[in-house]
């Protein structure tokens, strides 16, 4: 396979992967405002656990009873609600992070594949220094 053509199968193989990881970035992005949502929604409902008041006609030990009963139910519901879908969020992130430093590992590549291409266009003299770049680049690829 000569020069020109491991270029163009640089060229393509970058294309690809970047657009793949544009695209998983992307719907990871989508998944973590989707579960804010979710969170909001959820700690709106909880919310909704002490309605209705109980009120001033509400008194004596089974009344204190049901309000703790009550509270507790909700705080343990808000507490594990939070936890997973923050630990899910967490979880995202670092995905994203992890993604985007692949994304830059292939912008620099794409940068080494640019120069490869300025070598090929400068012709023979550049031949071994196109090779050296060549082998660089895909041992970085593949």
């Amino acid at each position: 396979m000569g020069a020109s053509e491991t270029l163009n199968m640089i060229f393509r193989t970058l294309s690809y992967r970047s657009a793949a990881l544009d695209d998983q970035i992307e719907r990871l992005k989508r998944a973590n405002r989707r579960l804010g949502r979710e969170q909001a929604e959820a700690l709106h409902a909880i919310r909704r656990l002490t309605q209705p008041e109980t009120g001033a006609h509400w008194t004596g030990s089974r009344a204190r009873s049901f309000q703790r009963k009550r509270d507790d139910a909700q705080d343990r519901m808000r507490a594990r609600m939070t936890a997973s879908i923050d630990g899910y969020q967490r979880r995202i992130e670092s995905k994203i992070r992890e993604l985007r430093m692949e994304s830059d590992f292939l912008q620099s590549t794409g940068s080494m594949a640019r120069e490869a291409g300025r070598m090929l266009d400068r012709g023979e003299k550049a031949a071994d220094a196109l090779e050296r770049n060549l082998t660089s680049i895909k041992g970085r690829l593949f």
